[in-house]
């Protein structure tokens, strides 16, 4: 495990090179939006990994409005993160349709119609970028966000000299982004979402991924319900 120094000595050039917008922090109401199914999505399994192995720096690929980035930066406060996304359209309307449909309504239960309508009303005013920003808000020196896709963000990041122990992924549910976390960074451990994600055929894309890839390379592989899980040998 590379030591704080180390990780500090990488991360200052990056935290300038991929500075936090310029927003009125704390005048719009922050909220916790996990899309973890309200809870049952399965992410312990990685919350125990970030505990275990006292991981002190993750790359997340796909942080939305910053709701499981508050999970993993509240399980441990020695924890440095690395955001990656592009933070582009508007997702006022997703968050609506969300709360309308059956299934994936749960996510929201915690929150009321009223906060539902303010948050849609913030990210159409303000764009994902600030609104995410300003969930984080509180952990602006353990956070960093830099606004591009995966998998080029990975090689970007090796280049620049980070050495994440963990990367967890959430995005395109492409082969590509295990392969080339592997290739960037063999020792971490590789994690995600949509174990259990169809496509329109019924197809489970990311976990025939993930299996594949485990099978090629020998990986240890851990899942609970959304959420997986790689162990290198």
């Amino acid at each position: 495990m590379p030591p704080v120094s180390k990780i500090a000595l990488g991360m200052k050039p990056l935290r300038r090179d991929n500075p936090w917008p310029d927003f009125g922090y704390g005048e719009i109401e922050p909220f916790y939006l996990p899309l973890d199914g309200g809870g049952r999505g399965g992410r312990e399994i990685i919350l125990d990994v970030i505990k275990e192995r006292r991981i002190e720096l993750m790359v997340e690929i796909g942080c939305f409005l910053c709701g499981s980035t508050l999970q993993w930066l509240r399980s441990s406060d020695k924890l440095t993160i690395i955001g990656c996304d592009p933070w582009d359209s508007n997702w006022a309307a997703y968050i609506e349709n969300m709360a309308l449909d059956p299934l994936r309504a749960r996510t929201v239960y915690h929150l009321s119609d009223e906060q539902i309508a303010t948050i849609v009303h913030n990210i159409r005013r303000f764009g994902n970028f600030c609104v995410a920003m300003n969930n984080v808000r509180l952990y602006k020196d353990r956070f960093v966000p830099v606004r591009r896709r995966s998998p080029e963000v990975l090689g970007y990041l090796s280049e620049r000299g980070i050495d994440p122990q963990l990367i967890y992924i959430d995005a395109d549910k492409k082969r590509e982004d295990l392969d080339v976390a592997r290739k960037h960074f063999p020792n971490a451990v590789i994690c995600g979402d949509d174990w259990l994600w169809p496509d329109e055929t019924g197809k489970l894309v990311m976990q025939e991924h993930v299996k594949d890839f485990a099978k090629e390379y020998g990986y240890e592989v851990r899942s609970a319900r959304q959420t997986w899980l790689l162990i290198a040998p």
